[in-house]
Parts: structure tokens; C-alpha cells; sequence
């Protein structure tokens, strides 16, 4: 039987010491209590280390848990088995699973916990198995496109800069519509080119695409395929005619599988985080001012986790010894 805790061995009451205990018993014809005595223990735990030697060697000196054989008060088997299916199938919270089998939250944690499902951000979220993860060899031979929609913000600033209820809240005046983040994003390095623009038809992506790939080039990155979603932009025959004339192979995500193109979907996720909702804006000019010093900082001061804390900069200079000298 194994440990049932990290112990020091040459403690005094662990293997060695209940080995020294035992011989002294056993070979050298001490009496129990005169070892007791010697170790500073109890006469029963003499005993119980010379008769558990005498029965089971060198394992029967080995810790053992202190669990009971039985747990008469343990929950059922059926009920862990449905706290786990609940957890695997629907994602839901220990609260919500224990409301609807009728058991304490504490328990289902406690059973999450021992099948290692205590955290929801562990896993894919579609089919609860382990992230699979890939990254490219060399930069621009993959590159993530996406669009994100974001409300305007009116002069003066929205309720989150005015509060609820301010006068004209609900004017049509106020209504500033929406802006459309049009992004590309290099696999390998993290590099970003994005800009804010009116609209997402496909002739508006495809001048975006033409800029980006100009950008990349300007870098010392040449794009070599482009993932996109299924998007009508990018089903669009301008969209592949335009690919077609820049030269990367089109590639499209599975319908209704973000986390294929997870990498731009984390960079909207990051740019909503610290740069859309991080402070009230006034205007929209304001924050669209904003957003050109935003990228920046992404992509020269920003330290990623997937690049071992890298700057997506840093890293395609790690990776190209061509790359223009054109940032200090």
C-alpha cells in the first residue's frame, strides 16, 4: 500500500523509524515497554509496528490512510454518477446541480472536485474533452480574419458616462448606429492589423484585406493562408477573388465552431476588456482615437502567455532576422 501523505523517511515514527522500532523487539529482545521507552511512544504503538512487520514485512510500515472501510453516509453512487453527467452534459454550476438532485452545493463541489471537473474553464466547452491547441510554424502561414460589431457611443457620451434616465436618453438623434472591427491576426506571432470601419459588405473586407496584407508585407510577413467564418463578407465572390489576386488559400471554420478561429475571437475578447469598456468614453471619435495607440500597445508592449510572456513584436523578431527596424 502506498503513502497516503509525503512523509519524511527517516522521521522518527515513519518507515525507518518503525523499522528500527521493530527490531529492536524482534532481534534485539527488548521488551515493549523499554522500546517505548527508547523512542518515546506509547507501548501500544510498539506492538502495533512489531505486529504489523511480523504480518506484512517491509509494506506493513508504509502509511496508511485513515479513511474507514465503510461510509455508511456517503452519498450514492447513482448520484455522484448524475452530478458528473450533469456537469459534463449542461456545464452548470455546483448551486444549479444541487438544486436539481437535491443534495448540498458543498457535496457536488466535493464530488467535482474528486473526478477533476471542479472548474467550468477547464476543457472545450462544446464537448467537455481536453483544448486541443495548435500554433504554426512560421509567421504568415495562417492568417485569422473576423469582424466585431460594437455599438456606437453618441456625443457626450452613453449612459455609461451620463447614467440611466439623462434627458433624451431614448432620442433617435442618440442612436449612433454601429462600428464594425475588422481584423486580422498573424497564428504564429499574434500580430494584429485592424481597423473600425462602417460597415461589413464584401467589397468593405476586401479593401480591408488589401491594407492588411500591405501592412504584413511592410513587416517581413507574407500571408500564406486566411481562416475566416462563414460570414456573407467572406462568402462573398469579391472576398475570393480577392484572396485569389493577393495570394493566400482561403480557408473557412466549421458552421457554428468559433474556437476554430479562437485566437482573433481571444483578441476581441482582450480589445473589449482593455480597451472598448476600460474607461467611459465621451464620443465615438474619442474612442476611435483610442484605438490606433490600443493595437499599438498590443503589438509591441503587450506580453502574451501563449508566447512564453512574449510581445507578438519581440516574437516575430525572435523568428525573422529581416524584420525593419522601424519601432524603438
Amino acid at each position: 500500500m502506498a503513502h497516503a501523505t509525503k512523509q519524511h523517511p527517516n522521521a522518527q515514527l515513519t518507515p525507518k523509524g518503525g523499522r528500527r522500532m521493530a527490531d529492536l523487539v524482534i532481534e534485539g529482545g527488548w521488551t515493549i515497554e523499554a522500546s517505548a521507552d527508547r523512542f518515546q511512544a506509547d507501548p501500544k504503538t510498539v506492538r502495533k509496528w512489531r505486529d504489523r512487520f511480523l504480518a506484512e514485512g517491509e509494506q506493513g510500515l508504509l502509511d496508511r490512510s485513515s479513511r474507514p472501510r465503510r461510509s455508511p453516509n456517503r452519498t450514492p453512487l447513482r448520484i455522484r454518477q448524475m452530478v458528473i453527467r450533469l456537469r459534463k452534459k449542461r456545464r452548470w454550476g455546483a448551486e444549479h446541480i444541487a438544486y436539481e438532485v437535491g443534495v448540498a452545493p458543498s457535496t457536488v463541489q466535493h464530488i467535482l472536485r474528486e473526478a477533476g471537473l471542479a472548474r467550468l474553464d477547464r476543457g472545450d466547452r462544446a464537448t467537455a474533452g481536453p483544448v486541443r491547441r495548435y500554433q504554426r510554424d512560421r509567421p504568415g502561414e495562417l492568417i485569422h480574419v473576423d469582424v466585431k460589431k460594437l455599438s456606437s457611443i453618441p456625443d457626450g457620451g452613453g449612459w455609461r458616462t451620463r447614467g440611466r434616465g439623462y434627458d433624451n436618453e431614448g432620442s433617435v438623434t442618440r442612436r449612433g448606429g454601429y462600428r464594425f472591427l475588422h481584423t486580422a491576426l498573424d497564428d504564429r506571432t499574434r500580430i494584429v492589423y485592424s481597423e473600425i470601419l462602417d460597415d461589413e459588405r464584401g467589397i468593405t473586407a476586401v479593401g480591408f484585406w488589401h491594407r492588411a496584407v500591405a501592412w504584413f508585407a511592410s513587416i517581413g510577413i507574407r500571408c500564406e493562408r486566411v481562416l475566416s467564418d462563414n460570414g456573407s463578407c467572406y462568402r462573398s465572390g469579391l472576398w475570393h477573388r480577392a484572396c485569389a489576386e493577393t495570394g493566400p488559400t482561403v480557408k473557412k471554420t466549421r458552421p457554428r465552431r468559433p474556437q476554430t478561429n479562437g485566437k482573433v475571437e481571444r483578441y476581441h475578447r482582450i480589445l473589449l476588456e482593455e480597451w472598448a469598456y476600460i474607461r467611459p468614453w465621451n464620443s465615438e471619435r474619442e474612442r476611435h482615437a483610442g484605438y490606433d495607440g490600443f493595437v499599438h500597445f498590443y503589438n509591441h508592449h503587450r506580453a502574451h502567455g501563449a508566447l512564453g510572456w512574449s510581445t507578438p513584436m519581440d516574437t516575430l523578431t525572435s523568428l525573422r532576422d529581416n524584420v525593419p527596424g522601424h519601432h524603438s
